[in-house]
């Protein structure tokens, strides 16, 4: 018995001593929203580790960054959020070294950022802040004298060069060694709209980056360019210097991009320069094409050479990197777009085109396309002038709206297409316009539309014209149904501009029988508009007020007429015996 509560006892008390550690690391392993402290290696967002790079001077990513432990404890993502976080790499341009001294490489930061929610690079949390570099070659024979270096800010972009001086012994064989660089550094992880709780991290990355001994033919880059623009295709210019002690025969330099979204000829490119001797320098010229998806500033280009030793033996150099930063992708913001649609007939869309740079333009040509069938443009594509960077120009396209369309907000698209290199570049953005209801060309007005029955009058009438363009060659006709009918039945107006009002008339007789009421007289009016087209208008109705006959028909009063010849007679008569008298 004694035997059994002493193991009892021993197994409750290994139970809460692992319990106890339990609590202990699951307390150390979740951090509270905007804590700072330094981070350990972990795995990355996608849950893998970095990988090694290759030799040649890449950086080989082994340490790993702590983000990916924050609890979101600030509430659900909402409008306005940012999250992020620096993503260095880490390379050497000239990774190769020479025996018997003490050298300085330079390791190139670049920070490529990462956002995982928001849709640009944000620099507030895309920055590496306070970077500091230290550099341990244990294990090689090389030795870093250079302590660690404050850095200061690294923002997404160009790469910061960090300068480390690293001593080779003479007796160093040629070959390859790794030296571990490890950067520390902290950033704001989160923002969150209204607070102030910011999220502010720290980080260590470490990377390991391959050092070159050798003392043959070496090289290094000196200088590198391009015209490439992002979206189109340009030249990538590199110049090298053969840092080494011994000529390179039949040398080639071959170059490639890393990354997807920037090519470099068919993938990689060659380019024969002979012989090369050192201290020489070679400037070699490559075609790329830059994607127009591309999200980053700068793109490391990455150069071998490929050569015959002094002993005719094949060599190829370490691989020699440098940043490539493309010109940024050419805008063309679109201001002012307004509309002159209306249901059933004709108009415009018009607004003012930017050339936001930052390149001047010359062969540009503006594509609009109504994303609705009942609005139609006629000539979609607007060759725009010269613009230089900066300059502005006004355009405008001819658009027709069905009678069938429901007046209402429309979406249309306009496309921005240029030449970049060898390639055509599209630029897209959407804008909307207003479609006005349908009204009539003319209004119509008259005050004398009065006829007395059995009686023909003539009715003025007043047109406006209340469309926004002139029209001219107006016929405008009259038609009546009984009991009035339609004596002088058509007017003409040579031209009538927007607003103007203008006077036609016609004749209309009321039957005898015409009852005395109001009766409906239809106007309509054919027309040019200012395009050429042929319009008819919708039909008018106007009313004309029939009143009492006035008992003689509207004739000549013939009984009257008769009298008043009897009276003449009759005094004439008297007037005769007078004088007989």
């Amino acid at each position: 018995m004694r035997g059994r509560r002493a193991a009892t006892l021993g197994l409750i008390a290994v139970c809460t001593l692992a319990i106890g550690l339990a609590v202990v690391a699951a307390g150390g392993a979740v951090a509270a929203p905007g804590a700072t402290g330094d981070t350990v290696p972990s795995a990355d967002a996608s849950g893998s580790m970095h990988a090694p790079s290759s030799a040649g001077g890449q950086a080989a990513l082994t340490g790993l960054h702590d983000d990916d432990l924050v609890a979101r404890t600030n509430g659900t993502i909402g409008s306005g959020q940012v999250t992020g976080r620096p993503r260095l790499d880490a390379f050497l341009s000239q990774p190769t070294v020479r025996s018997g001294g003490e050298t300085t490489i330079t390791v190139d930061l670049l920070n490529r950022g990462e956002m995982r929610f928001g849709n640009e690079l944000d620099p507030r949390v895309t920055t590496a802040r306070s970077v500091r570099v230290e550099a341990d070659a244990d294990g090689t024979p090389l030795e870093v004298t250079s302590g660690e270096i404050a850095v200061g800010d690294v923002p997404t972009g160009s790469p910061t060069s960090v300068p480390i001086d690293v001593a080779v012994p003479d007796d160093v064989e040629d070959g390859e060694y790794d030296v571990e660089v490890t950067a520390r550094y902290r950033y704001t992880g989160q923002i969150l709209p209204g607070s102030t709780n910011h999220n502010d991290r720290t980080a260590t990355e470490r990377f390991d980056v391959t050092v070159v001994v050798d003392d043959g033919a070496r090289f290094a880059i000196v200088e590198s360019d391009t015209d490439a623009q992002v979206g189109g295709s340009g030249a990538v210019t590199v110049t090298l210097e053969n840092v080494g002690e011994e000529t390179a025969r039949d040398a080639f330099v071959t170059g490639a991009a890393t990354g997807s979204e920037v090519v470099v000829g068919d993938g990689s490119s060659d380019v024969f320069v002979g012989d090369w001797g050192p201290g020489e320098n070679r400037t070699v010229t490559f075609d790329s094409t830059v994607d127009v998806d591309f999200a980053g500033d700068t793109y490391a280009l990455q150069s071998t050479v490929q050569y015959r030793d002094d002993d005719g033996a094949e060599q190829e150099s370490p691989a020699s990197r440098t940043g490539i930063t493309p010109t940024p992708k050419q805008e063309f913001p679109i201001d002012d777009v307004i509309g002159t649609l209306e249901v059933g007939y004709s108009g415009t869309v018009s607004g003012t085109l930017t050339n936001d740079g930052p390149l001047d333009v010359d062969d540009a040509v503006l594509i609009v396309e109504p994303q609705s069938d009942r609005v139609q443009v006629g000539e979609s594509r607007y060759a725009l002038p010269d613009l230089a960077d900066g300059e502005s120009t006004e355009f405008s396209f001819d658009a027709d709206v069905s009678g069938q369309a429901d007046p209402g907000p429309r979406q249309l698209r306009f496309t921005v297409e240029y030449t970049s290199g060898d390639g055509t570049v599209a630029t897209e953005s959407t804008d909307r316009i207003e479609v006005a209801a349908r009204q009539p060309e003319f209004d119509v007005v008259s005050e004398d539309a009065t006829i007395p029955a059995g009686e023909t009058r003539r009715i003025t009438f007043e047109i406006t014209n209340q469309r926004p363009e002139t029209l001219s060659s107006v016929n405008a006709a009259l038609y009546a149904d009984s009991p009035l009918s339609a004596v002088d039945d058509e007017a003409f107006v040579s031209g009538i501009e927007p607003g103007e009002s203008t006077e036609i008339w016609f004749e209309v007789a009321a039957a005898e029988d015409a009852s005395a009421k109001t009766h409906p007289v239809e106007l309509d009016f054919r027309y040019d508009d200012e395009r050429g087209n042929d319009r008819i208008s919708d039909v008018i109705q106007h009313p004309v007020e029939v009143t009492e006959s006035t008992g003689d028909g509207g004739g000549i009063p013939w009984i009257l007429v008769g009298v008043g010849v009897l009276l003449l007679v009759a005094a004439g008569g008297g007037y005769v015996y007078y004088r007989r008298g």
